[in-house]
């Protein structure tokens, strides 16, 4: 994935606001009466974009470069302030942006869920990836992929909390497709509060539940699953985030600012105790869902603790 690209050119001793647009993420800046200047963002799509600003040319103001990343739909950026407070400050700057956070702070004793209901029995196997070495651990894989021949249509779950910033929903099931490693899925990606990524992938045309910029709490169901050729149902999913090429391989020398996505080897909380699936190379493993409330609600806030017991309470007296 390259970057977005936009020359912003501003000329204040005009005396005009000017801005950059840039696909998803729009840069604005205020000129303000004390010469100084100060740099905001919008977007229009959820999930965090990593943003870049550098400074082809800049007068009367110390040498600057901006990186972060920006979550929220708006916000500040930072202030240019004058060297001679007298006179305005002249730049040229090159905006970029790559969408996702290229180093989330990641707790790697995170649990998560199985994207399955609860005491839904599933074989997980792992596919092999050309990109292998990019894995978590130097492990051999690609995604995830579960195996189901149940005559009905399964439902996926949310593996953790999240908000759901990407829906692929284009395609029928193809008769004609040779294998089920090439067949064109619909799709779903959740963006989580660290910053890594949750695909889910499989599910039936317009059968999925969820929209973009939805937020989506662990066993939430995600939508259903279209039958393969093979005649099984299988969901692909992974968890990974989008890195650059130069923090994966410190060594290359080219496409450094190019990004990959570095897949993660997490916990699964399953039957069997937590397990890291890809510890499990070429062997497909049989598990039973489990869904404790401990583990839900890893990341609830208070308010969603409140619902979540009032809920649980309402279960009670109508068990009763």
């Amino acid at each position: 994935m390259n970057f977005r690209l936009l020359t912003l050119f501003v000329f204040f001793s005009l005396g005009f606001n000017s801005y950059a647009q840039i696909n998803a993420v729009e840069i604005t800046y205020t000129h303000n009466t004390d010469n100084t200047c100060d740099f905001y963002y919008k977007k229009s799509t959820p999930g965090t974009y990593h943003l870049i600003i550098k400074f082809k040319s800049i007068r009367n103001t110390e040498e600057y470069f901006y990186e972060g990343n920006v979550k929220e739909y708006s916000g500040f950026l930072f202030q240019l302030k004058p060297i001679k407070p007298e006179k305005k400050i002249k730049f040229i700057c090159e905006p970029y942006y790559v969408k996702g956070n290229p180093k989330p702070d990641i707790d790697k004793d995170f649990k998560y869920l199985l994207p399955f209901k609860k005491g839904k029995k599933i074989a997980v196997s792992t596919i092999m990836t050309l990109m292998g070495n990019l894995t978590e651990g130097n492990n051999n894989f690609g995604s995830y992929v579960t195996y189901s021949s149940s005559p009905q249509s399964e439902t996926i779950h949310a593996m953790r909390k999240g908000v759901v910033i990407d829906v692929v929903n284009s395609y029928d099931f193809d008769q004609k497709s040779f294998d089920v490693l090439y067949e064109k899925r619909n799709s779903i990606i959740i963006e989580h509060e660290d910053g890594t990524l949750a695909s889910y992938a499989g599910f039936k045309k317009d059968a999925i539940l969820v929209k973009i910029g939805q937020t989506v709490l662990p066993t939430d169901c995600l939508g259903n699953l279209e039958k393969s050729v093979d005649n099984w149902y299988h969901l692909f999913f992974e968890v990974y985030y989008n890195a650059y090429m130069k923090d994966v391989f410190p060594d290359k020398k080219e496409d450094l600012n190019k990004r990959m996505a570095k897949k993660l080897n997490p916990f699964f909380y399953t039957n069997k105790g937590l397990v890291a699936l890809d510890d499990k190379l070429y062997d497909s493993q049989d598990y039973t869902v489990e869904t404790p409330e401990t583990i839900i609600c890893q990341e609830f806030t208070k308010e969603e603790l409140n619902e979540k017991g009032k809920l649980l309470n309402n279960q009670t007296l109508k068990s009763k």
